[in-house]
């Protein structure tokens, strides 16, 4: 249980994302500084350093919370039985879910991250969103099902999903057609599956 003062901390860095947020949706990203959040928030400048190096990190920290939200969901269908293809597809459909609400903010975030990806280590750091584990997971349990190969380790196949995926993602934010959306799905996992095949 949090004491008080962590608890003050945690509300004070919920209403930086929050107002961040919503100055990024009414103004546009780029034209939200980070003066105009610490006066939103109405803390100093100083105090919203100490929680955020910048706005991409103000975005990560949002893109987390969201998933978050949607953590049990997620989890509950792809701890189902089903094989391998059914798991990524319910994970493509979930992504499109947290990501595709806000085209404008998920492309300053996947830009973002992609100018930082080498920064950390992708999977061993606290600015990731939770989907790198849920993939890593699938591809673990697949290999021990023998679904897929496992002469490649499961986190270069989870990589390689998650990479394949956001070129995926980005590919369909530009098309208003759901065939083609389906289609670019039913491509990737083809590809992906058919060069991880058992």
């Amino acid at each position: 249980m949090l004491n008080r003062r962590e608890r003050k901390k945690e509300a004070t860095r919920e209403n930086i994302i929050h107002s961040a947020t919503t100055l990024f949706k009414e103004k546009g990203y780029h034209k939200t500084s980070m003066d105009e959040i610490a006066e939103k928030v109405d803390v100093s400048k100083a105090t919203l350093y100490n929680y955020f190096p910048d706005k991409g990190s103000i975005l990560i920290a949002y893109f987390q919370s969201t998933v978050a939200e949607y953590g049990r969901e997620i989890k509950s269908s792809l701890k189902s039985n089903q094989g391998i293809k059914v798991r990524l597809e319910n994970l493509l459909d979930f992504k499109d879910k947290v990501f595709g609400n806000d085209i404008e903010l998920t492309a300053n975030y996947l830009k973002y991250r992609l100018q930082t990806i080498f920064d950390k280590d992708l999977f061993d750091n606290p600015d990731r969103s939770g989907l790198e584990n849920v993939v890593l997971e699938i591809m673990t349990e697949a290999q021990a099902n023998r679904e897929i190969r496992n002469d490649i380790p499961p986190l270069v196949l989870a990589r390689t999903f998650l990479l394949s995926a956001t070129n995926y993602f980005l590919s369909s934010t530009y098309t208003e057609d759901p065939l083609e959306q389906e289609n670019l799905k039913n491509q990737l996992l083809r590809i992906f599956l058919d060069g991880a095949k058992a």
